[in-house]
Parts: structure tokens; C-alpha cells; sequence
């Protein structure tokens, strides 16, 4: 999952694109930047997704992946699709 990579890998950028509009307007990439620092500096690098599963309603998903590192799961974390495109909505 490419949004998990770059939160874990400390890619602001890469992360901040898979933000949902709504999102990007409640933090700024100086923001994201800091928190995705933080996560690499905790966590080392992107682990493996053990399971995935998504819900999905028209545009809006509930998405639940899990790793080997329990404190990194997510449980129907809220994305959203926005120009054909999924984006993160957990702000």
C-alpha cells in the first residue's frame, strides 16, 4: 500500500499526494512531514501489510490493515475516492 510505504518510509511528499482534499486543508505538508519523521524514526522503515480489508460504499471506503507491529494497525480507517483516485481521510 502506497500510503502506508510513505508514512513509514518518511516520504512527505508521496504521503501528503494520497491525502484527501479535505485533509490537506486541516494540515499542511510541513505538518505531515514532521509526523512521517517521527514514524521512521520510531518504527525504522515500511513493514509488510499482513491482512487488508476494505468496505467500500460509492466513494467512501473503511479500510482495516494490519501489520506485525500491533501499535500500526488500522481499523476502518476512512478513505475516499477523488478523481478516480483513493485518498486517506483520517483527519
Amino acid at each position: 500500500m502506497a500510503y502506508s510505504d510513505a508514512f513509514l518510509d518518511a516520504k512527505p511528499t508521496a504521503g501528503y499526494e494520497l491525502f484527501s482534499a479535505r485533509c490537506k486543508e486541516r494540515a499542511a505538508l510541513s505538518e505531515v512531514t514532521g509526523m512521517l519523521t517521527a514514524a521512521k524514526q520510531r518504527y525504522g522503515k515500511a513493514v509488510p501489510i499482513k491482512s487488508f480489508e476494505a468496505q467500500i460504499s460509492g466513494d467512501l471506503a473503511r479500510v482495516t490493515y494490519t501489520y506485525d507491529v500491533p501499535a500500526l494497525n488500522q481499523n476502518k480507517e476512512p478513505w475516499v475516492r477523488e478523481d478516480g483516485k483513493w485518498k486517506q481521510d483520517d483527519c
